[in-house]
């Protein structure tokens, strides 16, 4: 049976201004010690944006972690522009996303997935919305995108992402995730 561990000691080691890591210093149900360094890191968005059926917007951006560029669906940080409580901040994220990163206002975004994003080092969390009935956005109501954020935006088919997806040249967890579910919900609404 899995064994809950106890607590001794925490410590912050890094403060960054996205994320912190502590480390911890616990005990196993054994009696023997271990250390867990955890990063802390605020909630995520992603959202699929549909432009039809068949149809969806990504965004390619250059990825320092992985060294490359990487085609992925839009998303960022929930911050202190979202208000309300976590759902309501996160759908205000989600909104605020699209805005920024492909300039377009859903119609309608529902949430179809929440979840940690590594949970063997990190608390990180993301939801996932689908984006409907877009509309594209006048320059007037368009938000500037983050410092530094340099994106290319590529309408890609189904049937590409599939290709993508089943070539293993879909390397983005959050795309993979957001692919899967749009292939379900193609199954649910009669497309293949």
């Amino acid at each position: 049976m899995a064994e809950k561990e106890q607590l001794l000691t925490s410590e912050t080691v890094y403060q960054g201004p996205i994320f912190s890591v502590e480390q911890r210093k616990v005990q196993l149900a054994d009696k023997t010690t271990a250390q867990r360094d955890v990063v802390h890191h605020m909630l995520a968005v992603g959202v699929l944006p549909l432009v039809d059926a068949d149809h969806a917007i990504l965004v390619r951006q250059w990825r320092a972690a992985a060294n490359d560029f990487v085609l992925e669906i839009p998303a960022g940080k929930v911050d202190q522009r979202d208000h309300g409580n976590e759902q309501e901040a996160a759908h205000a994220a989600a909104i605020r996303e699209l805005n920024e990163e492909i300039r377009f206002h859903p119609g309608k975004l529902i949430e179809f997935a929440s979840g940690y994003e590594a949970i063997g080092f990190t608390d990180s969390r993301i939801n996932l919305y689908l984006a409907s009935d877009m509309a594209p956005l006048t320059d007037a109501d368009q938000l500037p995108r983050d410092h530094g954020e340099s994106l290319d935006l590529k309408t890609v088919s189904f049937d590409e992402l599939t290709a993508l997806y089943e070539s293993a040249q879909l390397n983005d967890q959050k795309t993979i995730t957001a692919y899967l579910f749009w292939a379900n919900w193609r199954l649910k609404n009669g497309r293949k």
